[in-house]
């Protein structure tokens, strides 16, 4: 009969565990910028100084790209001003 009694505290306890990652998830799920707030965060730290003409165009692409679904490939971290995403000899 004990461990009848163990094993239903066991089984509550599971659920009661499960509930409380799932209101958790919820909550941080709604917790995220959205792009508005994001872009304007970003158009702020532009007016003041903080990132270059460069970085502004950049980062307002990638963040504009996943917005859209599309995602940044790993090429197009580099800096290169031309656009260029090709691979280039140097990364072997």
């Amino acid at each position: 009969m004990q461990s009848v009694g163990s094993l239903l505290i066991l089984v509550v306890l599971i659920a009661a565990g499960f509930y409380l990652v799932s209101i958790f998830r919820d909550y941080a799920a709604n917790d995220q910028e959205t792009e508005v707030d994001v872009l304007a965060n970003l158009r702020e730290m532009h007016r003041k100084g903080d990132i270059s003409d460069q970085e502004f165009r950049k980062i307002e692409s990638i963040t504009q790209g996943q917005v859209s679904g599309s995602q940044p490939s790993a090429s197009s971290d580099s800096d290169d001003p031309s656009g260029d995403t090709s691979p280039t000899s140097s990364n072997q």
